[in-house]
């Protein structure tokens, strides 16, 4: 009897054609599995050993890219039998088809790059970019990822984040905090003075800039001011509370919003 792989040893186009279809796919299916696990290897291996973890994620996916490519190329090798010249022509032809057809797509890929390199960010820092604001989870090939105060993750493609006005808000270590205060009776300068010295008083409120209080709205029953002052990042939460807390003690009647 015959073993079942028998059908192999054919002269049938039909059957070689197939097998040869096979044998590419497996190899470009191993190649884009080594790929995905080399990066996140790459990305963990450097993260441990307290490297920038910009260059590890660009590392990573350089290393992606290569070992697909590579599958690309030997699944055709040895999936469809051609030699290099004509590999590297048909990559060539490829390519171009490509770049002309996925122009958007390749800006995207360059452009993530250029972040990677460049380091306008890094991962974990908070951004602003075309009304989104958000801490950078990760920079992909194509895309960045955000993840808002709203517990929402937001895609941002590479080219957008390079080409568009981009805030970093984890450059200094120092972010700003408005708050609006209410009061029913109101002396504005004197008022004013005694925000302030309040706001100034609170632990971890910077000095430099100093706290600020503006004039909002005056009405007959009410006057609404403005009130911003700089804290560092860590201690945001605890410095705001402190605040209202300080200011609503020392206008009890009044009504203080953070904005």
């Amino acid at each position: 009897t015959a073993p079942w792989y028998s059908f192999l040893n054919t002269d049938d186009p039909i059957i070689i054609a197939l097998v040869n279809i096979i044998r590419a796919l497996a190899i470009l299916l191993v190649a884009l599995i080594l790929a995905r696990f080399a990066k996140y290897w790459i990305v963990r291996l450097f993260s441990r050993s307290h490297f920038n973890l910009n260059l590890a994620t660009l590392i990573g996916n350089l290393a992606q890219i290569t070992i697909v490519t590579v599958g690309v190329i030997y699944s055709l090798r040895f999936g469809f039998g051609l030699d290099w010249t004509g590999l590297l022509t048909l990559l060539g032809a490829a390519g171009l088809a490509i770049s002309l057809s996925m122009q958007d797509l390749l800006k995207n890929v360059i452009a993530g790059i250029y972040i990677l390199m460049e380091q306008p960010f890094r991962i974990g820092d908070s951004i602003s970019v075309k009304e989104v604001t958000g801490t950078v989870q990760g920079i992909e090939l194509r895309t960045t990822l955000l993840w808002t105060e709203d517990n929402m993750q937001v895609v941002v493609p590479n080219n957008v984040i390079l080409t568009e006005i981009l805030t970093n808000r984890s450059a200094s270590d120092l972010q700003r905090r408005t708050v609006i205060i209410t009061l029913r009776k109101c002396n504005l300068a004197e008022d004013s003075m005694q925000i302030n010295r309040v706001v100034r008083n609170v632990p971890n409120v910077a000095a430099s800039p100093a706290p600020t209080t503006a004039l909002v709205e005056a009405q007959a029953a009410s006057t609404r001011l403005r009130v911003q002052f700089w804290v560092p990042t860590a201690e945001l939460l605890a410095a705001t509370s402190h605040v209202v807390e300080g200011l609503q003690a020392q206008f009890p009647e009044a009504i203080v919003t953070v904005v």
